[in-house]
């Protein structure tokens, strides 16, 4: 072990000084009792990054086309600030949970879960043109981002809700011909994205993706 000489204080690891005083350590490193944090923290870290970015763009563009089309202001506003809600949510558990994928998939799950009820008592169409396919875009973007992170192992790990999220992107666009979604461009948009998701894991990952829903099913 380092020793600090005027802390009086053994230190494991490679520190050349005392946290504690800043004077130099004497002796010989040992290994740390813990792993460098910031090995697990990278991947965090980057994700936290690519999602921000994506958000930040999605922002843009939303005010892009709310001023195209001139959505109400409320819609618009309200629209914004559940999106940068939703995401300071997903970036905290990101840095600080322990298991947080599996967090956020299931906070998507509540989201839409929370967004069709709430249709089905007021039947305002405000949630099937708007909440719900941005709720829907959000989680497939979250699937992508997770993808080009972890590679690999996001389809071994989480390829259930990969699927999942793919079937609740294409879900939205069957508001079109039950009259659900008078304005039909994010629900749209979220069908579109879905496929696009999907044809990726076909093209890059098929045979790694019909191995994990096999060993889904054989369980």
């Amino acid at each position: 072990m380092k020793h600090c000489d005027a802390c009086s204080v053994d230190f494991t690891g490679d520190m050349a000084r005392c946290p504690l005083c800043q004077n130099e350590l004497h002796g010989e490193a040992s290994p740390a009792a813990f792993p460098a944090q910031q090995i697990y923290l990278r991947p965090r870290r980057l994700t936290v990054e690519i999602i921000t970015f994506v958000t930040g763009a999605i922002l843009l563009l939303h005010g892009f086309f709310s001023y195209l089309f001139s959505w109400p202001i409320p819609i618009v506003s309200a629209s914004a600030a559940a999106l940068i809600i939703s995401v300071l949510f997903i970036n905290s558990a990101i840095l600080h949970a322990p298991r947080p994928l599996r967090l956020m998939f299931r906070y998507f799950y509540i989201m839409l879960a929370i967004a069709l009820v709430w249709f089905v008592a007021t039947m305002n169409h405000v949630v099937t043109m708007f909440v719900i396919p941005i709720t829907c875009l959000v989680s497939l973007v979250f699937d992508v981002v997770l993808l080009i992170v972890l590679r690999t192992k996001a389809i071994d790990q989480y390829a259930k809700y990969l699927a999942f999220d793919i079937v609740a992107g294409l879900l939205p666009l069957t508001f079109i011909p039950l009259g659900w979604a008078p304005w039909d461009v994010l629900v749209m948009v979220s069908g579109l994205v879905s496929l696009l998701v999907l044809l990726g894991l076909l093209v890059f990952a098929r045979r790694q993706l019909f191995s994990e829903f096999g060993k889904q099913f054989s369980a």
